[in-house]
């Protein structure tokens, strides 16, 4: 029995694929699944704390085996599955021992379009969404002794000075848990979350 995390994966290179994986790690994010081998940047559509990370991976695989992933080739795929995952993600939720810690920005939210409702996910937060620019002084959870600085268009700070890393991975170690930095930042006492267009609209 291994305590860790399990996930529900997506790269945009490839939409209609979804990966269902495991980790020990605490972040997901250390995984390393957004490697320089893969075109685009993986987004995860939920995370669960699990008690037995190992028992709740083998009962997911064993449940939706029929819909695993077989190439042009007809290779079987080893994690990646297409066709079943919002009633994967479903029966994951119901296992013994799961927590669901996804963070808030992977939360779906329905929109109208041509007077039709449309239920889609939240793109990832950036700086440059937010309106901010390099060198901006942010703060976490508004203290001004937990100050970054902003380092890119996308979501790189300096924490304290420090070497550039994602922002999620402050606000992760700072809760040994999968969070949302945007969340858990501030700029002139404002949430970096609810600075996002689509927040404004909710208003």
């Amino acid at each position: 029995m291994a305590k860790g995390l399990v996930y529900f994966a997506r790269n945009s290179a490839f939409q209609h694929l979804t990966k269902i994986g495991k980790t020990t790690k605490s972040v997901v994010e250390e995984r390393g699944l957004s490697a320089s081998n893969v075109p685009e940047d993986f987004d995860y559509l939920m995370v669960l704390a699990c008690e037995d990370c190992d028992w709740v991976e083998e009962s997911l695989h064993e449940q939706f085996d029929k819909f695993r992933h077989f190439s042009a080739s007809g290779r079987r795929t080893e994690f990646f599955w297409s066709g079943c995952i919002k009633e994967a993600m479903n029966f994951a939720k119901k296992l013994k021992g799961v927590a669901v810690v996804t963070d808030k920005e992977t939360e779906k939210i329905t929109i109208t379009v041509d007077g039709k409702k449309q239920t889609m996910r939240r793109p990832n937060t950036t700086f440059a969404m937010i309106g901010l620019k390099k060198g901006t002084k942010i703060l976490f959870e508004n203290n001004p002794n937990e100050w970054a600085v902003v380092k890119d268009d996308k979501n790189q700070i300096s924490y304290k000075g420090k070497t550039p890393t994602a922002i999620s991975n402050v606000s992760n170690k700072k809760y040994g848990r999968p969070t949302n930095g945007f969340i858990h930042f501030f700029y002139k006492g404002k949430r970096l979350f609810d600075m996002r267009p689509d927040m404004q609209d909710d208003k």
